[in-house]
C-alpha cells in the first residue's frame, strides 16, 4: 500500500488538482504526504528567499483549504524542477509521485521535455498525472497492456499501491488482425477471411487471458477488452468512448542517451489525454 507520496507543485492551476489528488490518496491510504514546490536556483539570493517565503505560504494555505492529513509536510527547495523532484522522491523513499498536467500549447502540443516527461522518464517511480478537477476516487479504471513485462509490471504495482482498490478494473489491449489484412489483399472470399480473422481474435483472448492471470494479482475482480487497432490512437479512441476515472500504462526504458516510452504510446497519451494516468516505469 501507499507509505508515501510525494506530490510537485509549481504553484499554478494546473497543480491544483494534482495537489487535491495527492490529498485524497494520502487520506484514503494513511501515507505521509509531502508537497514539494521547486524555486529555479538562478534567481539572485534575495529573490530566492522571497519565493521560498512565499511558496511556503501559499502551499501551506492550499492543503489546509483542501483538509489535508496533519502528517502533510510543505517543503520548498532551489535546483532545477525535475532533478530536484526526483531527489526528493528518493530521499523521502515516496511510492508515488503526483504532478500536475503539463502546459499545452496552442495548437501544436509539446511533451517531450516538459518537467512531467522528464520526471516520468528519469525518477524511477510511479508518476501520476493529475488532470481531474472533482478530486473524486476513481471508480473506472483502464490498464493498457500489450503483454509486455513492463505492462505486467504497471498493473501489479498499481495494484500493490491500492490504487484498483473499489474499482472497475478493465484491461486494454489493442491488436492488429494481420491474417485478415493479408487475406482480403490476397483475394480470398470474405467468408474465409471472417473465419481466420475470428480464430485470430479468440487466439489473442486466449493469449490475453493467460497474461492476466500469470500476474498474481489476488482476489482483484477486472474485465479484459481487445480493441482493434495498436498504439496511441486505438487507446485514446476507446478512453474518449468509454471515459474511464484513470489509465494505467507501463514505460519501457533504453541505455546510453536514448529514451523511449511504451512503443511511444505512453508519451503520446500523457501528452494529449485529459484524464489522470499513472505512468510505471520498469521495475529495477
Amino acid at each position: 500500500m501507499l507509505k508515501s507520496i510525494l506530490v510537485a507543485s509549481d504553484l499554478s492551476s494546473r497543480a491544483k488538482p494534482a495537489v487535491q489528488r495527492a490529498v485524497q490518496l494520502a487520506e484514503a491510504s494513511g501515507a505521509k504526504l509531502a508537497v514539494l514546490h521547486v524555486v529555479e536556483d538562478d534567481l539572485v539570493e534575495s529573490r530566492v528567499h522571497e519565493e521560498i517565503s512565499n511558496a511556503e505560504t501559499f502551499l501551506l494555505d492550499q492543503i489546509t483549504g483542501l483538509g489535508a492529513p496533519p502528517q502533510t509536510e510543505v517543503a520548498v527547495v532551489t535546483g532545477h524542477a525535475f532533478n530536484a523532484i526526483g531527489e526528493e522522491a528518493q530521499a523521502r523513499e515516496a511510492d508515488l509521485i503526483v504532478m500536475g498536467a503539463h502546459r499545452r500549447q496552442f495548437l501544436r502540443d509539446i511533451f517531450t521535455g516538459t518537467t512531467i516527461e522528464r520526471v516520468t522518464r528519469t525518477a524511477g517511480r510511479p508518476v501520476l498525472m493529475a488532470n481531474s478537477r472533482t478530486g473524486e476516487r476513481w471508480r473506472k479504471v483502464f490498464i493498457a497492456t500489450d503483454m509486455s513485462d513492463a505492462s505486467g509490471h504497471a498493473a501489479r504495482k498499481a495494484h500493490a499501491l491500492g490504487l484498483l482498490d473499489n474499482a472497475d478494473v478493465t484491461f486494454v489491449h489493442g491488436y492488429a488482425p494481420i491474417t485478415r489484412q493479408m487475406m482480403t489483399h490476397a483475394g480470398i472470399p470474405i467468408e474465409r477471411v471472417h473465419e481466420e480473422a475470428e480464430r485470430e481474435f479468440q487466439s489473442t483472448r486466449r493469449e490475453l487471458g493467460r497474461f492476466i492471470q500469470g500476474l498474481d494479482l489476488g482476489d482483484l475482480s477486472y474485465s479484459a477488452r481487445i480493441i482493434e487497432g495498436v498504439g496511441a490512437d486505438a487507446i485514446a479512441g476507446l478512453v474518449e468512448q468509454a471515459k474511464p476515472d484513470l489509465l494505467v500504462i507501463g514505460t519501457r526504458g533504453l541505455s546510453g542517451v536514448k529514451r523511449l516510452f511504451l512503443g511511444s504510446v505512453a508519451q503520446e497519451l500523457m501528452g494529449s489525454l485529459e484524464i489522470d494516468i499513472l505512468a510505471v516505469p520498469p521495475q529495477a
